[in-house]
């Protein structure tokens, strides 16, 4: 949204404001519904945790804040600050709403709620660190496969799907429970498997609607190399998870 133009000695200056509302919107929602997520057992709450509260689902909202951005200097700003809201909405609805921090016991039988308070900051700042990073990232990558030339965009398509996949291919990967295959276990590779679909479909439309024009061979190459770098990030991200 462009402001009145002010003139000063004689030089125009154009004010432009920045959509916060949808940003703010959207990452509180994001939020809302990974809790509400976390919430529900069985199948359903594996489903609506890839819908809202996955790699690929968060990773999906900050590219297409950096994609719908005006000017690609706010599409990382914009994608940044989606998902540091939706972090704060989330963890914040854990302290407040949530039921697990703060029950159970210790050893010595005192009350387990510090260190569940604790853990719950040790995570909050982790996915903080995570939320500037990715949403630097997807945010520039969102806007350049809108406006950029032929080849950047298509490398920049390829990254993103890349590592949009790269949580669900890394659960697929890694799943030993194949002679244990309750509704449990067969939530979470449903859950994996349309991670990776919904990450090759969305990302697909997002390049073929670009301005730019397009490599498909060159898309699809660079995918499938940063699926590979996909899947060891997570793999790293789940072993700092367990640590804390």
């Amino acid at each position: 949204m462009t402001m009145p133009a002010l003139h000063r000695s004689g030089v125009e200056i154009i004010r432009r404001k920045v959509p916060w509302v949808p940003v703010v919107g959207a990452g509180g929602a994001l939020g809302l519904f990974a809790f509400v997520g976390d919430e529900l057992p069985g199948v359903w709450g594996l489903v609506i945790l890839t819908l809202a509260s996955s790699g690929f689902a968060w990773g999906m909202a900050a590219l297409l804040a950096g994609y719908a951005s005006t000017r690609h200097e706010v599409a990382p700003v914009n994608a940044t600050v989606l998902l540091l809201l939706a972090t704060v909405t989330y963890y914040g609805l854990i302290l407040i709403a949530g039921r697990r921090w703060h029950l159970g016991q210790l050893a010595d039988g005192s009350s387990a709620a510090a260190s569940g308070l604790a853990s719950v900051g040790r995570h909050t700042a982790l996915w903080v660190v995570a939320s500037v990073a990715a949403g630097v990232v997807l945010g520039c990558l969102g806007s350049i496969i809108r406006r950029g030339a032929r080849l950047p965009a298509s490398v920049a398509a390829g990254v993103a799907l890349g590592l949009l996949a790269g949580q669900g291919l890394h659960d697929v990967l890694t799943f030993r429970a194949w002679g244990a295959l309750d509704a449990f276990f067969l939530g979470r590779l449903i859950a994996a498997g349309m991670g990776v679909s919904l990450a090759t479909v969305g990302v697909t439309l997002l390049f073929v609607r670009s301005r730019a024009a397009r490599s498909w061979p060159v898309f699809v190459g660079t995918s499938l190399l940063i699926s590979t770098a996909g899947v060891l990030l997570w793999s790293q991200i789940e072993s700092i998870r367990q640590a804390l």
